[in-house]
């Protein structure tokens, strides 16, 4: 009886949604967003904190860093950060019931300075953002602004940052 009442009231506020103009998946998108809003905003989190020789075969330049963010053992969050030669990628895996729901993607690359023919490694722009959103470990959803590796169509983002995400989730689950 209670499992019909929470699936009865799930029903209804997606009619309402839909009624409303809000499309199944841009719910869905919502939900996620909120989970993630949730999950950026919690303290309690236990972290478990890999340095790049720990998971990568090649070091970068500037180094990088895999954090994991778990709550009563279980992971909420992963946080990839690599210092390259030419700026920094961070990547932020989410999950919910161990289940992969958001990745969010950022590259800043070091700015040039013209009138010192360098690159000022103070000083960066975002010369790329992607935002991934998944439904039961299937990509829903995908938004980026910039290049990245997923122009080329023989690269599947879905099959991609899901195998990261269960890579990532072994290797900080062995520390913890």
């Amino acid at each position: 009886m209670k499992y019909r009442f929470i699936i009865s009231v799930f029903l209804l506020f997606s009619a309402v949604a839909t009624a409303c103009g809000q499309s199944e998946n841009e719910h869905l998108i919502a939900e996620i967003s909120k989970e993630v809003s949730t999950i950026n905003a919690a303290t309690n989190f236990t972290e478990v904190i890999l340095d790049a020789d720990a998971f990568l075969e090649n070091q970068p330049d500037g180094g990088g860093e895999l954090k994991g963010f778990y709550e009563a053992g279980s992971n909420r969050s992963i946080r990839l950060w690599l210092g390259l030669s030419n700026g920094f990628e961070t990547k932020d895996y989410y999950f919910k019931n161990g289940k992969l729901i958001f990745v969010q993607e950022q590259f800043n690359s070091f700015v040039y300075d013209i009138q010192n023919d360098t690159f000022n490694l103070n000083k960066t722009e975002k010369t790329f953002d992607g935002r991934y959103y998944f439904v039961n470990g299937k990509l829903l959803h995908y938004e980026t602004t910039g290049h990245n590796r997923f122009e080329d169509d023989a690269i599947d983002p879905e099959d991609t940052l899901v195998a990261e995400a269960k890579d990532y989730v072994r290797l900080l689950n062995g520390k913890l």
